[in-house]
């Protein structure tokens, strides 16, 4: 079904691949229309929307870097062909997300801007009884009916009675580049905001929340100016280092879908971070660990009771993640527990009698 979608990668970067060693990923991954292969197993499928020019630049890049230790197919579609509208466009890219995601095949998606994220959610919203989402920006996009598409798509999708949205957060945002009512209303909604400074002090509390997210927007403008080389964004924003650890935790999270890195720039230094964040993303996909609660022997307990709210955290021999479940009488006769992503340092507020806002928020949209 895939070849009216998509036109495979340019004679330049196919001609960068014969160069390339034997321990490159060119060399790892199978190209659509060039290479057989059967796309009917789970694995990592690799996507660009930009044009030639720009999906070349990337994967002259990405195709250079050397492979990790990885056992997984990685599986390169090509760059994909716009509709003569951007109904058939928008179409055409639900068909795909609908099918990768059947064959549980994790969809890296490069090019495009953050309304992709309401797209990608109306294509996965059928087959999921929930969606959680997230987009790593700098800008909230929550705007008046008069802004872009491209920076209003968080609107729709809170409003939408179609969609089945569980739960959204918003990591590294700047508060000098969004209004008080705009931070105050997604805070009305109860949704998660991490902003820039609350994660720069410590990156792996962004971990839980990706953990339990089925698509996530990535946004390049996250990221600080001087490391893209793209002046008309600020200059604070993400490092590299920060921007692939948290493509990492998206590709360990083993509810992942699909990650969309939007808002690329033709610069040399964007494409090079942007093809080390995508391996990030394989190396994590490549570690995922799935825990089974119903083996007591993989964990280790701790229950603490505030307020007269009793909390049971779970951490993982294996994996050293954590997870919380909420005990109540209900609890005792479910067959499915209430058991949420959390952090140690959830753990050791507890500790002090203090229920994180995370938690709260979290139990909130899993219990009522």
């Amino acid at each position: 079904m895939f070849e009216q979608y998509f036109n495979p990668p340019s004679q330049t970067n196919l001609d960068l691949r014969e160069k390339l060693e034997n321990s490159s990923i060119s060399r790892k991954i199978k190209i659509y229309g060039v290479d057989e292969f059967e796309l009917n197993s789970p694995g990592i499928a690799i996507l660009t929307l930009n044009n030639e020019l720009e999906s070349e630049k990337f994967r002259n890049r990405f195709y250079s870097l050397h492979c990790g230790d990885w056992n997984s197919s990685i599986i390169d579609l090509g760059r994909f062909k716009n509709g003569h509208s951007d109904s058939d466009s928008n179409f055409a890219i639900k068909e795909i997300v609908q099918k990768l995601s059947s064959l549980g095949i994790l969809i890296i998606c490069i090019g495009g801007n953050s309304s992709l994220l309401k797209l990608f959610s109306y294509s996965l919203n059928d087959s999921h009884n929930f969606l959680n989402l997230v987009s790593i920006d700098k800008i909230l996009g929550i705007n008046s009916e008069n802004d872009s598409d491209k920076n209003n798509y968080l609107s729709d999708l809170i409003l939408s009675e179609k969609l089945k949205l569980n739960f959204f957060c918003n990591l590294g945002y700047l508060r000098h580049l969004n209004s008080t009512e705009k931070i105050d209303l997604v805070k009305k909604i109860k949704f998660d905001l991490l902003s820039l400074g609350d994660l720069r002090s410590e990156i792996k509390e962004a971990e839980p929340i990706l953990r339990n997210s089925n698509i996530v927007n990535f946004s390049l403008e996250a990221l600080q100016s001087n490391v893209i080389n793209y002046k008309l964004t600020s200059s604070n924003g993400f490092s590299a280092y920060e921007a692939c650890n948290l493509s990492r935790y998206i590709g360990i999270s083993s509810s992942m879908k699909i990650v969309g890195y939007t808002n690329v720039k033709s610069t040399i230094e964007c494409n090079s971070v942007l093809s080390e964040m995508v391996w990030y993303t394989i190396d994590g996909y490549n570690n995922r660990y799935n825990e089974d609660f119903s083996n007591e022997s993989d964990f280790n307990y701790y229950h603490t009771e505030i307020d007269g709210h009793n909390l049971k955290f779970y951490k993982n021999k294996i994996s050293d993640r954590w997870w919380v479940e909420y005990i109540s009488d209900d609890s005792i006769v479910k067959i499915e527990k209430d058991i949420i992503a959390c952090s140690e340092n959830d753990y050791k507020l507890s500790q002090n009698s203090i229920i994180s806002e995370r938690i709260i928020k979290r139990l909130k949209n899993k219990i009522t």
